[in-house]
């Protein structure tokens, strides 16, 4: 018979045993931790590996965005520098970044981002002097990367005003080397005592490689630019040079009609003249000899155009001589004496005594004032109700130059063509093949004078000689 316990017939509750942890447990309970623990490592990695994507992904696309610009066909060297100092201080978290660049013996700051307008003032009136007391200047003169966390604990720092104004306390420079010479310096600041990274310090050398790239593209953009503007000027002159000796030989044919049809007309007109005298009962021969003896004079000064004109176009020197700018005028209007009484015109000569000598080619200086003379008559033949003056005017306007000045009465030069009457085949007249007064221009400048018309459009016109005084001193007045 089974014994009875104290507690009466209930049978007792079996008490529960702990459960022994076996070898088997602890090895799942330790590949749980593991689990746990490379996934931590594995997300760890994962932020970490989209943090460098994520800063690759900022580098590339600032990237793009500078080379973009560089390879733009309206190329800014100037928005370049600004995009690389911008991007370098945000990639690389610092405060503020500067590039400097040489400026003959000082580094003056070309492109900024980050600092006040009082810091870039006082780098505008303080440029950087290459040397040990600035991380700038430094960087320049060693030709290499200068990385100081705290530049109040650099013993050679001196660039204490900088630093007050920027308000920084480390400071990274990275050389713009071209060829092994530094063209420039790229530097970046932080506020705080602090490292750059490797990374860091390598991303500022790659903006400090393009920055040098780009100022490179702008220099041989602008050798570029003005080699152009060079050839274009190149073939300016030559086609200008071709235009003048194109011009020449079409100004001398031209001139040569223009200015022998005169006395050539002259030794007809005197011939006849001479005839005629001779032809009458009886002959009058003094009037007979006065008429040869002007178609000589006529025919010697047909001559002396010839020369004129081939002289005027010649490249050499010409030889020249003092002249008497009073005698060679009164020669021209005694010489047309007969052309000006035909045409009913009146001469009031106003001759300066005792005027200097001026030096120059004798027959080309009365082939302008004939010239002149000549148009002064055609001008006026336009207008018969008009009274037919022609004054004539000499005088030293200064210790240096003389002046000839002839006005005459008659209609007078539209002031809107008064700029360009001395051009080559520019003319007022009906007929006019526009070079007489272009010749004009060419003698008179060839004499180191100037030539200049004066006119309302109304009531004639006054041209004016202004003559240089080149004769030796004992030649320049006749007492």
């Amino acid at each position: 018979m089974r014994p009875r316990s104290k507690g009466g017939d209930k049978s007792r509750k079996p008490r529960r045993r702990k459960a022994a942890t076996t070898p088997k447990r602890r090895a799942r309970g330790g590949a749980v931790r593991r689990r746990r623990s490379s996934v931590a490592g594995q997300e760890a990695k994962i932020a970490r590996l989209e943090r460098e994507l994520n800063d690759a992904l900022r580098q590339q696309t600032a990237t793009a965005e500078i080379l973009k610009v560089i390879s733009g066909s309206a190329f800014d060297l100037q928005t370049v520098l600004d995009r690389l100092v911008e991007s370098a201080m945000h990639l690389c978290d610092a405060d503020a970044a500067n590039i400097w660049r040489p400026d003959g013996n000082v580094l003056k700051l070309a492109a900024s981002c980050g600092h006040t307008r009082e810091f870039k003032e006082f780098a505008q009136r303080n440029p950087i002097t290459p040397g040990h007391g600035t991380v700038t200047g430094r960087v320049f003169l060693e030709r290499k990367t200068v990385h100081i966390p705290d530049v109040l604990a650099d013993k050679e720092f001196t660039g204490t005003g900088y630093q007050s104004r920027g308000r920084y306390r480390s400071h990274l420079g990275v050389p713009m080397l071209r060829e092994g010479e530094a063209i420039g310096v790229f530097a970046l600041t932080r506020s705080d005592v602090t490292h750059y990274s490797a990374k860091q310090i390598e991303l500022v050398a790659t903006f400090a490689n393009q920055a040098v790239i780009a100022i490179e593209d702008a220099r041989l953009h602008e050798a570029e630019k003005e080699r152009t503007r060079e050839l274009h000027e190149s073939l300016l002159l030559l086609e200008r040079e071709r235009e003048n000796k194109l011009m020449n030989v079409e100004a001398i044919t031209a001139s040569i009609a223009h200015e022998v049809r005169q006395p050539l007309a002259a030794i007809a007109t005197n011939g006849s003249a001479a005839l005629r005298f001779f032809e009458r009962t009886p002959p009058d021969y003094e009037e007979v000899r006065a008429a040869l003896h002007r178609l000589i004079a006529e025919s010697h000064r047909a001559s002396e155009l010839f020369d004129s004109i081939r002289s005027l176009f010649r490249k050499t020197d010409q030889e020249r001589q003092p002249i008497d700018v009073n005698e060679i005028t009164l020669e021209v209007l005694k010489s047309l004496r007969g052309e000006l009484a035909d045409h009913g015109v009146t001469v009031d000569a106003e001759l300066a005594p005792k005027l200097p000598l001026v030096e120059g080619h004798r027959s080309q200086l009365q082939q302008v004032i004939s010239n002149l003379v000549h148009n002064a008559i055609e001008a006026m033949d336009t207008v018969p109700e008009r009274k037919r003056l022609l004054r004539v005017k000499t005088e030293p306007r200064d210790d240096h130059v003389v002046t000839i000045a002839l006005e005459d009465s008659g209609p007078g030069i539209d002031p809107k063509q008064i700029e360009g009457i001395f051009d080559a085949f520019v003319t007022t007249k009906p007929g006019g093949m526009g070079l007489g007064l272009a010749i004009c221009r060419r003698i008179v400048e060839s004499h180191g004078g100037q030539i200049s018309a004066i006119s309302d459009g109304k009531d004639g016109a006054l041209f004016r000689l202004d003559l240089s005084i080149k004769a030796p001193a004992s030649e320049r007045f006749r007492w």
